[in-house]
């Protein structure tokens, strides 16, 4: 099996994925790590990981709150992390509702434009991982080395969805696309080009880190 490089740049959804989905977040207080995330990420910073957060967060858009709410959750996610070493190197989040049809929404590509311009970087080192099938499709689109849909969050329901599954006592399995849309997503959805992204279902973020790591990958 073709090897992932470490380092990488690490593209995370935040809601679902690294901390429990609240729905609509505004509150810090209500920002929890999910069960071993932040041991994950830590590893992974320690392996040279660079961790980049894109969210979408239509609760601004829609008005039940605002920048200030969404920056202090975040600002709360950096103190919850800390501990265990890791850290978020950069973050961009998409304040619109899926009816104003912008280009930064997942998955849609300009966040990954954005920190790529900010930070130079390289597509072949990039892994995106996520709770829905938008962000599977965001790593596909922006062309990274692979995209993760995580069982966490809404992964349950979307794995379902998509017909994914794991094998009982495995933490990890290799999907492939081989026509211009991922098998199970619905008409519109823009997909990149097919075969050239890895995509994999795994537990959590910690079997992702395992992933990352091991040799076999």
């Amino acid at each position: 099996m073709k090897k992932l490089p470490l380092p990488c740049a690490l593209f995370l959804d935040r809601d679902g994925t690294i901390i429990e989905d609240r729905h609509y977040l505004a509150d810090p207080d209500g920002v929890e790590l999910l069960p071993g995330a932040g041991a994950a990420l830590g590893r992974l910073c320690a392996a040279g990981c660079r961790l980049f957060v894109v969210t979408n967060q239509s609760g601004i858009g829609r008005g039940y709150f605002g920048e200030n709410e969404f920056l202090a959750c975040q600002h709360r996610l950096d103190e919850l992390l800390r501990p265990f070493g890791a850290a978020i190197a950069d973050f961009r989040h998409c304040p619109h509702t899926p009816s104003e049809h912008c280009k930064c929404r997942k998955p849609g590509t300009d966040m990954w434009e954005s920190l790529r311009a900010a930070h130079g970087l390289n597509t072949a080192q990039c892994v995106m991982v996520g709770d829905k099938t938008e962000d599977l499709l965001f790593g596909v689109n922006a062309g990274f080395a692979a995209s993760c849909l995580v069982l966490t969050g809404k992964g349950e329901d979307k794995a379902r969805e998509l017909g994914w599954t794991l094998e009982k006592g495995k933490e990890v399995a290799e999907y492939t696309s081989s026509s211009a849309s991922l098998p199970g997503i619905r008409a519109g959805m823009s997909v990149g080009v097919p075969g050239e992204t890895r995509l994999f279902l795994v537990r959590d973020l910690e079997a992702l880190a395992g992933l990352l790591e091991a040799s076999s990958f």
